[in-house]
């Protein structure tokens, strides 16, 4: 172990098997679904999660810990694991999404989800991130981030995971959360349009955009909906114009 410390110094990875096992316990996967994860790291919870599903597409970009990986998992058929960068490959049809994210990729991830058709996602982040995620409107913590997790997913938060469960331990804490599909993808437009209209978080949508059906709220009082309802009538507008 003090091996792996050294070499995958800066990076934080999930080692208390009784936490593994609470994760693998919260999600909902069944023998007929394809589970996709983001970031392999040992393995330990990909071979936890590979008895219940019919299939684990994994992806791991480093190439010691892809090599580790694939020893200890080498018995368990059904685990498909990949030595490529997440973000640019074209991937498997999917049920199910779980990945202990990236603190510094979380943004990323979250808009990743929110442009992917799946069923349901146990995913690890960092606890102020999450808190990001259930925002409520008017709030200093709602963001982009909440508008597009609230607007795909309903949002539930399971259980915080203790430093000492990581080797590393991080200086921030962890929250495993659930999140089930509620809503169809949407597209990259309406990402950036929520993206224009966050930099103008305090400003009424009467006064930045000639809209005058949203009545006297600012922009980061509105809640995910009429967010939504803003940045397809802008894209509306913006083809008929």
């Amino acid at each position: 172990m003090e091996d792996d410390k050294k070499v995958y110094l800066g990076q934080h990875f999930l080692i208390d098997f009784t936490t593994i096992s609470k994760i693998a316990d919260s999600c909902t996967i069944s023998k007929s679904d394809v589970v996709l994860e983001l970031g392999t790291g040992f393995g330990y919870l990909t071979k936890e999660i590979s008895s219940f599903a019919k299939t684990v597409y994994s992806y791991e970009i480093d190439k010691e810990l892809y090599s580790k990986a694939r020893t200890y998992l080498a018995n368990n058929s059904n685990v498909k694991l990949f030595n490529q960068d997440f973000f640019v490959q074209e991937h498997f049809e999917f049920d199910y999404f779980l990945s202990n994210i990236p603190y510094s990729r979380s943004k990323d991830v979250v808009k990743w989800m929110a442009s992917h058709e799946f069923r349901e996602a146990v995913v690890m982040v960092q606890k102020e991130f999450s808190e990001k995620i259930l925002a409520s409107p008017g709030s200093t913590n709602y963001s982009v981030v909440s508008v597009i997790s609230q607007y795909c997913f309903e949002i539930d938060s399971l259980f915080d995971v203790e430093k000492s469960s990581f080797l590393p331990p991080p200086r921030i804490e962890s929250r495993v959360i659930r999140m089930k599909r509620k809503k169809s993808k949407i597209t990259k437009d309406v990402m950036a349009w929520l993206e224009y209209l966050f930099s103008n978080r305090n400003k009424k949508p009467e006064s930045l955009l000639h809209i005058k059906d949203y009545g006297s709220k600012k922009i980061d009082q509105l809640d995910a909906e009429t967010l939504i309802k803003i940045t397809n009538d802008l894209q509306y507008r913006k083809k008929t114009t």
